[in-house]
């Protein structure tokens, strides 16, 4: 009760001492310590900027709570946290939630010891930090700077290190560890592993009774004041990879975990009941501070039965399925026989190195002749190294999958797992990046009381069809998702999430998912988000997936959005006008940008526009394509200010935008004309719906100097005849690209068509009139006149052909 008393009275504290400017998104650089022990309270200091309004954290696991806050900064926040004691081991994810916004996403570190601060001086090997087994040290490599740690040890004694460095998700921090005996001989080293990367890992087993020095410094000796670190010090079992690397969701397995000196420990692991790409499994006696990676499939596994390096495993399975196996020495390979119909078409990805093996795998297939019909190597998985084969198939029968290491390697640790995926069905979900080389940008959901907030998430879907359904059970207090159907013919969607005025300010890790309305579809999209935790540049050294959305529910922002529904609908090959209107709180008269999130397929627009600064309204143009589906889309905007103290989001509720099929199409030749003379274009006109009163049309493309007139039709109209007239400044030469824009009147308006669109007007160079020919008398005295008839009877409108014919007859 105590606690919870001290978390009120300081939210009250900060509501009435509120900067008179709008707070805005906290910046999260880190905490100090970088992790915590699990089972225990720790003293937690939250690092960042904008912190002054903290109102709290944001979990993605169960198993953590914010017991209490201390002092509270701008630039840092003290805080009390439990971990429960079956909160597994390793990196969890966390953000800062203020009374104004949501920061980007960290880690934070769990581990099994207690921690100990690193003490300088440490940085010479006589006059090293003393520490005990089973402890975690907290430190820093500055540049040039190595770190030195003593440990007693007993004669058999397991001495396991495993550093968290690049873990961390700070900066590019390549750390280098190494374990020294007292002649100051390197026994053991660790630079980079395949399991943990740039972090590395060893264990070594003492011959002797002895003190033994750690030394931890950057690789390349260019530590700096955030070059953090975590060394985990114990006896306890570090495994390189577990076998076999994954099994079937929701089954029990022996799973055998296997060293770098190739000890084996076994143990049962219960696999969860939904699928995962990377679920992590400990020992269950003095566990490593960090897991190894099973894959959890929907589809049977087999292991492999050695021998098979010239007669292959007869599975008796068919894709989809995944085999396991081992290249236990060098020059190894394994045989698989699985399955295959005629036709089917099928992706085969070996994963080793994203499991933490070092094998490189390199895959080929052959049919039961032993005919090649597939080979890879690499480019299949997000390590590099991993491979996909794709394949179909040319006939019924059993296939031979081979797979052995690039360089015909191998060893006790060299495990391998491969998944023949076919017609499995899955659906993912995932926001794209808003930002250049930015993961992070706009990956949360915060929404203002009495406001909106939205995003738009891609849907990839394989084997999977029709409608679906978003469902966000777990929404904080006062909000709810607007947005739910996912229309099946459509890739991506906006998601608008709205606040009550009276909500509660707080915040959760939201589970959402997505369900087909068609119950004899079973299959259930997931969120699958990729963030990227270590980036330099281009390149990406460490990412992490989540499955979560975070929402919270933050303070009122002084302006909203709306957009006013058009009173016209949009045709194919169209145009319509969008308004944005800005209502803003007295005094608050800063620029909005405004973006527009989605637009469904055929429909284009502005990515964004501005109301300067005072001004209300600004205007999107939707522009359409001929393939655009009728129907009723849902629009909305996102809004961007500055706040005084950093960038404040609010979003429109939804807008309808209605497409109708086009009320006409139409089409244009090619026309010529002499410059300075007069010319016509025709436009012929294919009506499909009627329409009431009077249309216009009008070309556009032209060149400023060439004057077209615009013409007035009803539905009867069958063809338009545009007069053209040039000067002597009209541009020589072909002017390609013209279309008519039709407006044709609907209720509330018009409806803007484009049609005839790639029309091409030519303006030729004046022609020199050859010189006349002397004529005799007589025959100028016999020349008839023309008829008043023939004078005024109406010119045909000839076509390109025909105006070249007669113009070649001339010459």
């Amino acid at each position: 009760m105590k606690n919870s008393l001290r978390l009120v009275g300081v939210a009250l504290v900060l509501a009435t001492s509120a900067p008179a400017v709008v707070a805005a998104l906290p910046t999260f650089t880190g905490t100090s310590p970088t992790g915590v022990q699990r089972g225990v309270e720790t003293t937690l200091t939250i690092r960042g900027s904008r912190l002054a309004d903290f109102d709290g954290l944001i979990f993605y696991s169960p198993g953590f709570a914010l017991k209490s806050v201390g002092k509270v900064e701008n630039g840092s926040v003290e805080t009390v946290i439990t971990v429960a004691p079956d909160v597994p081991l390793g990196n969890h994810f966390v953000r800062v939630r203020t009374r104004s916004g949501v920061s980007f996403m960290r880690q934070i570190m769990v581990g099994p010891f207690a921690s100990v601060q690193e003490k300088e001086p440490n940085n010479e090997f006589e006059a090293p930090q003393d520490i005990a087994l089973n402890q975690t040290v907290e430190g820093v490599a500055n540049t040039e700077d190595v770190d030195y740690y003593r440990i007693a040890a007993k004669k058999g004694q397991r001495i396991s290190l495993e550093i968290e460095a690049m873990r961390l998700g700070y900066i590019t921090f390549d750390p280098f560890i190494a374990l020294v005996n007292s002649d100051r001989f390197e026994v053991a080293v660790s630079d980079d592993t395949v399991l943990h990367r740039q972090d590395g890992h060893l264990t070594f087993v003492a011959p002797e009774d002895g003190n033994y020095t750690i030394q931890v410094r950057e690789s390349s000796y260019r530590g700096n004041g955030d070059s953090r670190y975590r060394l985990h010090v114990g006896s306890f079992r570090r495994p390189e990879v577990c076998y076999p690397s994954g099994g079937k969701a929701g089954s029990t397995q022996k799973v055998k975990f296997i060293e770098a000196n190739g000890d084996v420990t076994e143990e049962d692991v219960t696999l969860p009941a939904e699928s995962s790409d990377k679920h992590m499994v400990y020992l269950k006696d003095d566990p490593a501070p960090s897991g190894n990676i099973m894959r959890v499939s929907p589809f049977d596994s087999y292991l492999e039965v050695e021998p098979n390096d010239k007669e292959a495993n007869r599975t008796n399975l068919e894709a989809p399925c995944a085999l396991n196996g081992i290249i236990e020495k060098p020059g190894d390979e394994d045989r698989f026989w699985v399955n295959l119909k005629k036709g089917m078409k099928v992706d085969f990805f070996a994963y080793a190195q994203s499991l933490g093996s070092p094998l490189d795998p390199v895959l080929v297939l052959t049919n039961e002749k032993g005919n090649q019909i597939g080979a890879a190597d690499d480019g299949g998985t997000k390590r590099r190294l991993d491979c996909k084969l794709s394949v179909t198939a040319p006939a019924d029968g059993a296939y031979c999958v081979i797979i052995r290491d690039h360089l015909q390697r191998g060893g006790p640790t060299y495990v391998y797992r491969v998944e023949a995926v076919a017609s499995v069905p899955l659906v993912t979900f995932a926001s794209p990046n808003f930002g250049v080389n930015d993961s992070h940008k706009r990956q949360f959901i915060a929404v203002p009381r009495g406001n909106r907030y939205a995003t738009m998430v891609n849907v990839t879907r394989n084997n999977a069809s029709g409608d679906m359904t978003f469902e966000a059970p777990n929404l904080p207090p006062g909000v709810k998702l607007v947005s739910t159907n996912m229309p099946g013919n459509q890739t991506s969607i906006p998601l608008l999430f709205e606040a009550t005025a009276d909500a509660p300010l707080g915040g959760a890790a939201v589970p959402v998912t997505l369900k087909p309305t068609d119950p004899a579809q079973k299959v259930e999209g997931r969120m699958a988000q990729e963030f990227d935790m270590v980036r330099s540049g281009n390149t990406i050294y460490y990412t992490e997936q989540v499955d979560q959305l975070p929402v919270a529910v933050v303070e009122e922002v002084p302006y909203t959005l709306d957009l006013i529904k058009p009173t016209t609908p949009l045709v194919p090959n169209g145009l319509l006008s969008l308004k944005v209107v800005a209502k803003r709180k007295e005094g608050f008269k800063a620029a909005i940008r405004v973006l527009m999130l989605w637009r469904p397929n055929g429909i284009n627009s502005q990515g964004e526009i501005d109301i300067p600064e005072g001004q209300d309204e600004g205007t999107f143009t939707l522009d359409s394509t001929g393939n655009v589906s009728p129907g009723t889309y849902n629009l909305t905007v996102l809004g961007e200010a500055e706040g005084g103290n950093g960038t404040i989001y609010a979003a429109s509720p939804f807008c309808e935008v209605t497409v109708v099929p086009a009320y006409l199409s139409g089409s244009m030749q090619l026309t010529a004309v002499e410059q300075g003379k007069e010319g016509e274009f025709l436009c012929k006109l294919e009506h499909a719906l009627p329409f009431d009163g009077e249309a216009s049309a009008k070309i556009y493309g032209i060149p400023d100097s060439v004057e077209v007139e615009t013409l007035k039709f009803n539905k009867d109209a069958k063809e338009l005849t545009f007069k053209i007239k040039t000067t002597d400044k009209s541009p020589v030469g072909k002017h390609a690209n013209l279309f008519c824009q039709v407006d044709v009147p609907v209720q509330g308006g018009v409806a803007v068509h484009r049609i005839a669109g790639g029309t091409t007007l030519r303006v030729d160079a004046p022609r020199k009139a050859p010189a006349a020919p002397a004529q005799p008398a007589a025959q100028v005295a016999a020349a008839k006149p023309a008829t008043p008839a023939a004078t005024d009877a109406p010119k045909k409108q000839l076509s390109r052909l025909e105006q070249l014919r007669q113009e070649a007859a001339a010459k």
